[in-house]
Formats: structure tokens, C-alpha cells, sequence
């Protein structure tokens, strides 16, 4: 809907993709809704509508949040339709997370959406903040923790799978999360649309 002024508003698709509790949903509640759940309910499928404004530019998000789990797979693969760009997720305490980006996600996409762009997200980023405090307890009650993965690591990834941003943010402390889904709206302002801002997508254009 144009705003007053004449000015046009021009629509976009995101979609976030990731293993399941990396933190997808809680990343698009802090963003849309301003809160950070406590509980963790596993997400099937879920659209949110934001508008944000980039370079004077009024642009409507179409969020798709998705499931990560294997189970969801065949339902997943309904969200590609005209997406314009991917929010490609890991948790940076889940190296598990970060290896199905390539093992697993960047596949799924290249036979779902061939071609759509990449924003590589890293989630969770306040855990390394934690993890120092622990390791600076003089008690030494804390054990030893697994080690999270730290930027260069995100970044050598984001570099494999050729993602045009690679970001990092945490939902709990609200730090990072606009600037993600700037980031990645700019990557999906890129995308040319043949049919109108309205229907056309990078994954229908081929």
C-alpha cells in the first residue's frame, strides 16, 4: 500500500532457514514483536508482514519461518515460491547447526530455489559473552564448555556457500537484529522482478 506522499512500496520475501532451535523464531519475534519468548515451542510454518524503510525506500517483508526439522521437509519445500532472498541460520553454540548449512541447507535450496541469494546468520552470539563470564568465576564450579563457534568460522562458511552478507546477532539482548533483516532486505532489494514487486520472485525466474 503506497504511503502518503506517493510514495511506492515495494514487497519482498524472506525466508529463514535453519536446524530446528537454532533460534529462527525467537530472531522474528524480537524483530516484529519487540519480545523474546521464554519457552521453546518448535515452529511448523509461520508468516509475518513488517515494513521497514531502506535508503527512503518503504519496503513490506513477507517473513516465512520454517522447521527445521527432517519431518517438515516436504512442507518446507511450499515456502520457496518467489522468494526473493534466503536468511540462512545457525546457532553459534550448535557446530552441528553451522555443518548442515552446508551438508544439508545449501542443497535443499539449490533443488527448491536455485539460484535465490544468501545472508549467512549467526544466532545466539550472546552465549560467548556468557561463556567468558563463566570461564572468569573464581569459584571454579563451572566446567569446561564445548566451544562456540566465533566469527572467522561463520565467516569461512558464509564465504563456501557464497552468501552476500554473513551476520551475527542475539534476540535475548536485542543486539544485531534490525540490522540483520536490513542487511538481508538490501540482498532482496537486488532482485529484479519481471512481473511487478508484487508477484514475481528470484526462484520463478529462471
Amino acid at each position: 500500500m503506497p504511503l502518503c506522499g506517493g510514495s511506492k512500496t515495494v514487497q519482498r520475501k524472506l525466508v529463514l532457514l535453519g536446524d530446528g532451535a537454532c533460534g529462527k523464531t525467537s530472531l522474528l519475534n524480537v524483530f516484529t514483536r519487540g519480545y523474546f519468548p521464554t519457552v521453546y515451542e518448535p515452529t511448523v510454518f509461520e508468516n509475518y508482514v513488517h515494513d521497514i524503510f531502506i535508503d527512503n525506500t518503504h519496503v513490506e517483508l513477507s517473513l516465512w519461518d520454517t522447521a527445521g526439522q527432517e519431518e517438515f521437509d516436504r512442507l518446507r519445500s511450499l515456502s520457496y515460491d518467489d522468494t526473493h532472498a534466503i536468511m540462512l541460520c545457525f546457532s553459534v553454540d550448535s557446530p552441528d547447526s553451522l555443518e548442515n548449512v552446508e551438508s544439508k541447507w545449501v542443497g535443499e535450496i539449490a533443488e527448491n530455489c536455485p539460484g535465490v541469494r544468501l545472508v549467512l546468520v549467526a544466532l545466539k552470539c550472546d552465549l560467548r559473552e556468557q561463556q567468558e563470564a563463566d570461564a572468569d568465576d573464581v569459584d571454579g564450579a563451572h566446567e569446561p564448555k564445548r566451544g562456540l563457534i566465533d566469527y572467522k568460522q561463520g565467516l569461512a562458511v558464509a564465504e563456501k556457500v557464497k552468501a552476500l552478507r554473513y551476520l551475527e546477532c542475539s534476540a535475548m539482548k536485542n543486539r544485531g537484529v534490525n540490522e540483520a533483516f536490513t542487511e538481508a532486505a538490501r540482498v532482496a532489494l537486488q532482485v529484479k522482478n519481471v512481473k511487478g514487486d508484487k508477484d514475481a520472485g528470484c526462484c520463478d525466474v529462471m
